[in-house]
């Protein structure tokens, strides 16, 4: 497994790690149990006001339009009660990747002062 991940993640609020770790777990799980995969790659990016999150692997691979399980369902529902997006693109033969974007807010002002909202206490 190939992780990259940025430091700032480290900054976010409980509930976006949460999401993120929820959605990691199941997607590397899923890789390994459902898809036999050999090489899960692992990226998690600030960028600006999202964090995007991928993970995609060289296992099996499925057709989406027909298979929906209760991890897929529920990777769906976290990334949406953040007001994020969740794609996921697979084919037979030719592995998974899950694509998702959470928004997060840049600066908080708090008191009549800017500051990152996650650092500040």
């Amino acid at each position: 497994m190939v992780v990259f991940a940025d430091e700032s993640i480290d900054s976010l609020p409980e509930e976006h790690r949460t999401c993120i770790y929820r959605l990691v777990q199941e997607a590397v799980n899923n890789a390994v149990r459902h898809a036999n995969a050999r090489t899960v790659e692992v990226s998690v990016r600030k960028e600006r006001q999202q964090v995007n999150v991928t993970v995609q692997d060289d296992g099996a691979g499925f057709d989406t339009r027909f298979i929906r399980g209760l991890g897929l369902l529920g990777m769906e529902e976290r990334v949406r009660r953040l007001g994020g997006r969740l794609k996921i693109s697979s084919k037979p033969g030719r592995g998974t990747l899950v694509d998702a974007a959470l928004p997060v807010a840049e600066l908080d002002h708090r008191n009549g002062q800017e500051a990152n909202s996650y650092l500040a206490g």
